[in-house]
Formats: C-alpha cells, structure tokens, sequence
C-alpha cells in the first residue's frame, strides 16, 4: 500500500506542478470496487475483511485529500465509503446503477466527476463490472484488462490540458 501512496502523490505532485497555477490543478481519481461482500444478495453487507478494507480506504483518501466521493446505492459500496466519508465530513453522492444492464454509467459517472469536481481529487466506488467503464471513460483509453479485485485502486489524473495519465495499483490486505 505504501508503494501505491508514493505513486498516488508523486502523480498529483507532478500535475499540479506542471500547471503552474491553482487553477490549473489536475483532477485526480481514485476508483475501487465495494470491499468484500458478504453474499451475493443484491444488497449485501461488507464481510469482516469487507469492513477492515473500508478502513484502509479510508486512510488512503485521507492522504490524498480526497474532497468529494461517489457511490452507487447499494449498501456495500455505501458501507466501504462510510468510514471515510464519516471522519471527512464528506457527504457521499449516490450515483444508482441497473448493475444488470449499466450500458453508459461510466460515462455519464465520469462526465459528472469531471464537470462538477475540477481541479480536485475525487473518490468512487464502484462494481466489478462499472470501475473499468468508469476508469476507461476518465481516461480516454481502456482500463487494464482483467476482473477487477476488491483491492484494486485505479488512479486516473485527468489534467486541464493534455492526456490523463492512469495507474493500478492496490490498496487493503
């Protein structure tokens, strides 16, 4: 985790470097699937290790000053930001998504993020099968291949000028 923290910060650092003015600071964000599920019910809660990885979430978004966070409506994704959002003060966003069909939830998701919250750094939580959606809309090119892991944390900095940059990395357990 601290190896995806340095690059996390290294990451903003060079973005809000390179626009050389506040104005011009990068948005920055951080994309997880919910933490671990106790079921496959539709509205599951978070396991034991679902509510320890919640916890973890939380002290990643502290250090990378996440100012506005984004949640379907399930109680899962709510129960992984909760921890963070609670100790921020931060009130979470519910985005709701047919997780049957999700068609253009990335996209629309990620048209929010970028219309409401630039120049900051934004947290999403997301399903296994949205996070990529959301990731590749943010980013202009397709997220890495491959199923999407509770403990997988995407990075995408979506500068005012010039390509967003993006980064897998992990996070928890």
């Amino acid at each position: 985790m601290r190896a995806a923290l340095k690059v996390l910060f290294i990451l903003v650092a060079l973005g809000a470097a390179s626009c050389g003015r506040p104005d011009g600071a990068p948005t920055v964000v951080l994309v997880v699937r919910h933490a671990e599920k106790a079921s496959d019910a539709e509205d599951s809660p978070l396991t034991e290790a679902g509510a320890q990885r919640a916890q973890a979430l939380a002290r990643l978004a502290e250090g990378a000053g996440v100012s506005a966070v984004y949640s379907s409506q399930f109680r899962r994704n709510l129960d992984t930001v909760k921890p963070f959002a609670e100790r921020a003060g931060i009130n979470v966003a519910q985005a709701p998504v047919n997780l049957q069909s999700p068609g253009g939830y990335g996209k629309a998701l990620a048209a929010d993020i970028l219309d409401k919250h630039a120049g900051r750094t934004v947290l999403v939580v997301g399903h296994a099968n949205t996070v990529g959606a959301t990731v590749e809309a943010l980013a202009g090119r397709p997220a890495p291949p491959g199923d999407v892991q509770y403990g997988d944390l995407f990075v995408v900095v979506v500068p005012r000028a010039g390509a967003p940059m993006s980064l897998k990395a992990q996070y928890g357990m």
